[in-house]
């Protein structure tokens, strides 16, 4: 198998997404940690200088971090980067066994400050060979009521934005892998292009949030179809010790709805966040469902145990067809720039007469500055 094909099949990551988990772990909102409101890409002041550069590193490491470095070169432009290479051992047909070795993700950011409550943010990131992506927007900021506003192309804000685009809750595996489903997850995969985008974000009482927004169709990619995306997430802690958010996600696109409930919760090194969603028309006529949940232990600083269970019923009125995936691994963050990710996934589908395929590993390293 080719490598191109390889990267097509398991494109484990679109890896510009933040992790929910440090979300909950820090009791606050991606907006704490990065430019973008709704999280991802280019971290902000604090995503870099305390986050990164403090709170995730090895301890024994800390002091090789530098300082100095906040990805600003001029007193208005803020650059950065996030570069992924990707191991991975998998089945090749039924008796043998191949290993890969390919780039994930080589994605620039840039963030031009306007003036206090304005800037343009724009990403350029090759995945693949030859396939281009871009996005861009202006984000407008401390409005009245601290309500904030982004216009341009982006992803709309849907339930837990995990940085595995494997996960059945996002893309799920792509181009109808070896398991033989007709889709094996829901519509944010990795090749999906940013729409032309209005979103609003609303502070409201306590720690609910809301967001909402407008867009171009996502689906089909068509400029005459829109798209229409709503959340709210309520974020608290009890005693400053144990942290939790709880969230409720709705978009609807021509005849497709998609509805959801997210959240986690996290207490003394042990985090764990959830989704659960339910579509209509996804594939047509049917009703389909997407199950999320991630345990994850930080046994040290900088290293991280995660359990992950996956689960996609693309039918839910038929009995069998089923996907579930169980996911085992290590995070590690020896520097303030790298994550070390060691993963071991199994995969079985509720079909008569599927074989089990053998577990994959992946191994997988992430800078960024």
């Amino acid at each position: 198998m080719k490598i191109w094909n390889i990267f097509n099949l398991l494109f484990i990551l679109n890896l510009s997404f933040a992790l929910p988990r440090f979300a909950v772990q820090n009791g606050t909102s991606c907006i704490a940690c990065h430019v973008n409101p709704t999280g991802s890409g280019l971290r902000n002041d604090y995503g870099t200088n305390v986050v990164a550069l403090e709170e995730l590193p090895l301890e024994r490491w800390l002091d090789k971090g530098n300082e100095d470095w906040d990805g600003y070169i001029s007193d208005h432009l803020q650059v950065g980067g996030d570069f992924r290479l990707q191991g991975i051992q998998y089945n090749d047909s039924d008796s043998t066994r191949e290993s890969a070795f390919f780039p994930m993700q080589a994605d620039i950011y840039s963030f031009l400050k306007l003036n206090q409550n304005a800037g343009v943010f724009a990403k350029i990131g090759v995945r693949g060979s030859s396939s281009l992506s871009t996005e861009y927007w202006v984000l407008m900021s401390d409005l009245p009521q601290k309500i904030w506003m982004k216009i341009g192309r982006a992803l709309p804000n849907y339930g837990l934005r995990v940085d595995d685009h494997t996960s059945f809750i996002r893309g799920g595996n792509v181009n109808r892998t070896i398991l033989g489903l007709e889709k094996e997850g829901l519509l944010f995969g990795p090749y999906l292009n940013p729409p032309a985008i209005l979103e609003l974000g609303v502070p409201m009482f306590g720690g609910l949030q809301w967001t909402s927004s407008i867009s171009t169709g996502i689906i089909n990619s068509s400029e005459e179809r829109s798209n229409l995306t709503t959340q709210f997430n309520y974020i608290s802690s009890i005693d400053d010790k144990i942290k939790y958010i709880a969230g409720f996600s709705y978009m609807q696109e021509n005849n497709f709805t998609m509805m959801g409930v997210s959240g986690g919760v996290s207490y003394t090194g042990i985090t764990y966040t959830f989704e659960a969603n339910e579509t209509e028309n996804w594939i047509n006529g049917s009703t389909s469902r997407a199950l999320y949940d991630e345990l994850a232990w930080e046994i040290i600083q900088g290293v991280q145990l995660i359990g992950k269970y996956d689960f996609f019923d693309p039918n839910t009125n038929q009995k069998d067809g089923a996907v579930s995936r169980y996911t085992l691994g290590a995070e590690i963050y020896p520097l303030n720039i790298m994550e070390i990710k060691l993963q071991v996934r199994m995969n079985q589908i509720d079909l008569d007469n599927a074989d089990t395929p053998d577990p994959e590993y992946l191994i997988q390293t992430h800078f960024w500055f």
